[in-house]
């Protein structure tokens, strides 16, 4: 270990105030002077020597240098730096440390105590419950004003808004009773309200009632105050001018006001035609069918003829070209093979074929499918003034998308007896059954066997769609003392349901009775009994509502009325169990 790198001063240099490094004094005595021998090292002018220090290797001297308080060198190194240099951490910041750490251990003690407090506390009490508050239902409709005026058919909108605590998940509205709309979704509108938005269209004037009822989710019923409406006639429309006429002498019926179009049959004098309109030189009258007639074949009040609108023809039939002349050989020629050029040449007329006077004439005016598509109806009309009395053939086809797509076609002959303007059914049997809309081609008489007044008419399309399938209900109601009975029969599909209701009516009153669920086979039926009867009203309405819609109603007697006189007249024994409705009473003895 060299001299500088040992701590504390070098021992050759005196000290003022050291203690040396001298050997200790005897035993008992007094210590010696300080020596001035140069030849003793580390001597302290004053100081007794210190004790021999024993003997450190490197390696400890550095580390006790290092860490030991005695020879200060705390935080510094180098050259004499533990002897000049070193501090020692003071006293204060020591205890300002104990104190942080105790008062850090008070506060964490006292907040694990308040915790522990808090949770303790919240276990004890019993928790708290919300505070329902009581909702008192209302219903009431918001327009339409009672007494509000409106037309037949037109469309009143009914809206109504409901405060109930439940959700409302159904509004039905009645019209004097009788159901007329329902919705299954509500809008809410504040807290604890809903509104709905209903319609209805009235087919007769008079004054009516409106009533919506609103059900809850638990089933619970909400039912506004009644209002009243009033339902007025339509403005009349302002009929076509149109008057009648008394045919004179026999004439023909032409497609436009002149002899050039197409004669579509005669009339009769004695007949009596009806006039919509005419020519402006008022020379031909045009009749309701569309046909023409001259004005001087039928006898007209003049002020109604003034009366009637003027009316255009209609565009002329295009004409019959004329075939080239065909050169006639007169056997004049000089043998050279030409013609005399003086020669002259006659036409070849071309024979037309021309309608008689009492031609009918057959147009398509209907077709529609039957029997779950398994039955083509078509209807054809004679729309002639004349009649029509023998075979007719009627085509069918089905237009197919495809235009290179060729289609089977359907014939059927039937012998008819058709009157003018009088219309005859023909029905086809589709196999298989059509099950999606398709075109279909109607063609009356399509081999041109009957002369027509025209033929240009006899072919129409038709767009047909498959009737609906479901089920085919029926009523029939029968009253037994107080008790009336229904039966509602099925000779549809199957029928099943959550909503069905029999609205049972008379005059000044109405009841319903709900059906939930109602299942009715095809063929079957299901009676309702234990209905009461009115007390009041001749007649008894049923109607079966079935998802809101009108499925069908029947009537019966009211046996309740004593004034109602029996079909029959009978006198009035006072007999009778009252179960046999109108029936003769029995007059004997019971046996």
């Amino acid at each position: 270990m060299s001299e500088q790198d040992r701590p504390g001063p070098p021992d050759d240099e005196p000290l003022i105030g050291g203690t040396s490094s001298g050997t200790p004094p005897p035993a008992g005595g007094s210590p010696s002077p300080p020596s001035r021998d140069p030849g003793e090292g580390g001597r302290v002018i004053g100081v007794p020597p210190d004790p021999e220090p024993r003997t450190v290797d490197p390696w400890e001297s550095q580390h006790l240098r290092r860490s030991t308080p005695d020879l200060r060198t705390y935080g510094r190194d180098g050259p004499r730096a533990g002897y000049y240099g070193a501090t020692r951490r003071s006293l204060g910041r020591t205890a300002a440390a104990y104190f942080f750490t105790i008062a850090a251990l008070v506060i964490g003690g006292i907040l694990i105590f308040l915790l522990f407090r808090v949770l303790n506390d919240n276990g004890d009490e019993p928790p708290v419950e919300p505070t329902v508050v009581a909702v008192t239902p209302e219903a009431r409709i918001e327009t339409p004003s009672p007494g509000q005026r409106l037309t037949v058919d037109e469309e009143l909108t009914v809206i109504v808004s409901v405060v109930s605590g439940e959700d409302i998940v159904r509004f039905e509205l009645l019209i004097t009773g009788i159901t007329k709309d329902q919705v299954f979704t509500s809008r809410v509108t504040a807290e604890n309200t809903y509104a709905a938005v209903l319609t209805a269209r009235f087919e007769a004037a008079g004054v009516y009632d409106l009533v919506v009822l609103a059900y809850t989710a638990s089933g619970d019923e909400i039912q506004t105050d009644p209002i009243q409406v009033v339902v007025v006639p339509s403005p009349e429309e302002t009929p076509e001018p149109s008057t009648t006429a008394l045919v004179v002498g026999v004439t023909e019926l032409r497609t436009g006001p002149s002899g050039e179009y197409n004669q579509a049959g005669t009339l009769e004098p004695g007949q009596v035609i009806t006039v919509t309109g005419r020519t402006r030189d008022q020379q031909w009258l045009q009749l309701e069918n569309g046909l023409w007639v001259r004005l001087n074949a039928v006898d007209i009040d003049p002020g109604d003829l003034a009366g009637l609108p003027d009316v255009d023809a209609p565009p002329p039939p295009s004409p019959t070209p004329t075939p080239p002349p065909t050169p006639v050989d007169t056997g004049d020629s000089e043998g050279n093979g030409e013609s005399d050029p003086d020669s002259t040449t006659t036409p070849t007329a071309t024979p037309t074929s021309t309608a008689p006077l009492n031609a009918p004439d057959f147009i398509p005016t209907n077709a529609v499918l039957l029997d779950r598509g398994a039955t083509l109806r078509v209807t054809i009309t004679n729309t002639s003034t004349n009649s029509f009395s023998g075979a007719i053939v009627v085509r069918v086809e089905e237009v197919p998308d495809d235009p290179d797509e060729v289609a089977t076609p359907i014939e059927l002959a039937e012998n008819l007896s058709m009157e003018p303007n009088d219309t005859a059914a023909l029905n086809f049997t589709i196999d298989p059954p059509v099950t999606e809309q398709i075109t279909v081609r109607v063609t009356v008489d399509p081999d041109d066997a009957v002369a027509e007044s025209s033929e240009d008419n006899n072919q129409v399309d038709f767009i047909v769609v498959p009737p609906f399938a479901g089920p085919d209900l029926s009523l029939a109601a029968v009253v037994s003392g107080d008790v009336l009975r229904v039966t509602i029969a099925n000779a549809g599909d199957p029928l099943s349901t959550n909503d069905a209701r029999l609205v049972i009516s008379v005059p000044g009153e109405t009841t319903t009775r709900t059906i939930s669920p109602l299942a009715i086979g095809e063929g079957e039926s299901v009676e309702i009994d234990d209905i009461a009867v009115p007390q009041t009203g001749e007649a008894i309405r049923i109607t079966l509502f079935i998802d809101g819609v009108n499925e069908g109603s029947t009537s019966v007697p009211n046996p309740n009325v004593v004034d109602i006189p029996p079909e029959t007249p009978t006198p009035d024994t006072g007999e009778g169990s009252g179960d046999e409705g109108p029936e003769e009473p029995d007059l004997g003895d019971g046996s």
